[in-house]
């Protein structure tokens, strides 16, 4: 009886969910369905208390739901049933990654020595050499590049998202292939050897190859070389194709070094073989000092992916005082001055991850090297004195990023930053909103998608957005006059 009543209970779940998902089918369109609710993405795991707990199959899918479709998945929830008022959201642990074995090399306790032994599968010379291209991979990154010791903040925080979700379903991300863009050492080849190094170390890909663009011009030189037999340039051919066309996952960074070089014939190689990845589903990931549209001379063929791209930004105050403190944390300060020297420096220093770690090294060196004993009056000294930082020349610059646009917008309309979220057509919401976007599209070089996602909106009313404001700007000198007061305020 008991389990008749189980089934009954889980036969009930099942058709509320099927209920909810119906009602978002028609709410949503097609293919923002079926990328985000479609393939088990979400599925309902229990209502308790009014609250309908969630699962979902990645991070990605997790805080794209939440921050995009919050109001109209619990709008359907409450025509489903009137009782459920909230939901939460939890990504599965029934992933690659939980499924993986760790090994040890110290000597197991008696306990573990008891436990029976359990036989690997056998291994196919294909398999074995696979295994050991990926190795020698791994070998080539960077020892401390992982999503472990990335820094989140609001400047990388989609673009973590997203390069997390191909490091765990390679086969089946939607953006193939995905541009990762932003300036020097904001982080963007910290992400791409984290998707290679979690998709070799938990296997979610059987073969990962990383190259950067000046590797791929080379290796293409090579089946172009006059000076060698024909025969030879048939095999380097092949090794071409083998190492760039057949991998399930294909990291290249810096992919600008090859716009325009001759007369673009190497983007064209490229983008063949990006053609027949996508054709066969294997995941491709480039990284970029720009989007595909703003680098000068690139092959036309990479611009149609531009939607595609997400921009990793320089990190924000907030982002800059966590990544201080999880590089310097060991340092044998009193712990109210360390923080009161990290809090300076992540006021003065507004350059990018690669200038912030610079700043760590000396730190390091003068506590450790020259037996200082740091206090901040003492590090400012050091700093002046080494030119470590420029607080004159940098302190009233600050950086726009999407966060300190929202809070600039809001402050100048007298509205709530959270209301800028809100889903409401009302002017006083909606015009700030519209001038916000209008301003993280000018003034950072966050995607259209990135923007969307910040404000629980698509690209497409993005780009709306976008234009109305520059309509309004033509056709109403006061609105005018209002926008370009608010650009002032930001000092650029």
């Amino acid at each position: 009886m008991l389990i008749d009543n189980v089934i009954r209970l889980e036969d009930a779940s099942q058709g509320l969910w099927d209920s909810v998902l119906s009602s978002l089918r028609s709410s949503l369109s097609a293919n923002s369905f079926d990328m985000w609710f479609g393939k088990k993405n979400l599925t309902l795991d229990c209502i308790e208390n009014g609250c309908a707990k969630l699962v979902a199959a990645n991070e990605l899918v997790a805080t794209w739901i939440n921050g995009q479709f919050k109001n109209v998945l619990l709008e359907a929830f409450k025509q489903a049933d009137s009782e459920i008022t909230d939901y939460t959201i939890s990504v599965s642990t029934n992933s690659k990654a939980s499924q993986v074995m760790i090994m040890s090399t110290e000597v197991a306790d008696e306990a573990e020595m008891e436990k029976p032994v359990v036989r690997r599968p056998m291994v196919s010379r294909e398999e074995k050499l696979q295994l050991a291209e990926n190795a020698a991979t791994l070998s080539t990154f960077y020892p401390d590049y992982s999503f472990e010791s990335f820094v989140e903040g609001d400047s990388n925080r989609i673009a973590l998202a997203m390069c997390r979700s191909i490091a765990e379903n390679p086969m089946e991300c939607s953006m193939n292939p995905f541009f990762l863009f932003g300036g020097p050492g904001v982080g963007k080849t910290h992400l791409l050897q984290s998707i290679g190094r979690y998709a070799i170390t938990y296997s979610t890909a059987s073969r990962v190859v990383f190259r950067t663009a000046e590797q791929f011009l080379k290796d293409y030189m090579r089946t172009q070389d006059p000076n060698v037999s024909r025969l030879d340039r048939m095999e380097a051919v092949a090794k071409l194709r083998e190492t760039y066309e057949d991998p399930q996952l294909l990291l290249i960074d810096d992919i600008q070094v090859i716009a325009g070089i001759g007369h673009g014939a190497t983007e064209k190689a490229l983008f063949q073989v990006l053609q027949k990845r996508v054709s066969a589903k294997r995941q491709t990931v480039f990284c970029a000092d720009r989007r595909p549209t703003e680098i000068p001379n690139l092959y036309e063929g990479f611009t149609r992916f531009d939607g595609n791209s997400i921009a990793v930004d320089v990190p924000d105050f907030l982002t800059r005082l966590n990544i201080l403190r999880k590089r310097a944390n060991a340092l044998q300060i009193p712990t109210e001055e360390r923080d009161r020297i990290f809090r300076w420096v992540a006021q003065h220093q507004r350059g990018n991850v690669r200038e912030i770690i610079g700043v760590v090294t000396k730190l390091i060196a003068y506590h450790d090297l020259l037996g200082v004993n740091l206090t901040l009056d003492t590090f400012k000294e050091l700093c002046e004195s080494s030119n470590v930082i420029a607080p004159s020349e940098v302190a009233d610059k600050p950086i726009p990023t999407i966060s300190s646009i929202k809070d600039v917008v809001a402050n100048a309309y007298h509205v709530s930053v959270d209301s800028l979220r809100a889903n409401t057509r009302v002017k006083t919401v909606s015009i700030p909103r519209k001038v916000a976007m209008y301003f993280c599209r000018e003034l950072t070089k966050e995607s259209l998608l990135s923007i969307g996602f910040q404000f629980g909106r698509d690209y497409s009313t993005v780009i709306a957005s976008i234009k109305s404001v520059e309509r309004d700007m033509r056709h109403d000198p006061d609105f005018a006059s209002k926008v370009q007061n608010i650009r002032e305020s930001f000092s650029i």
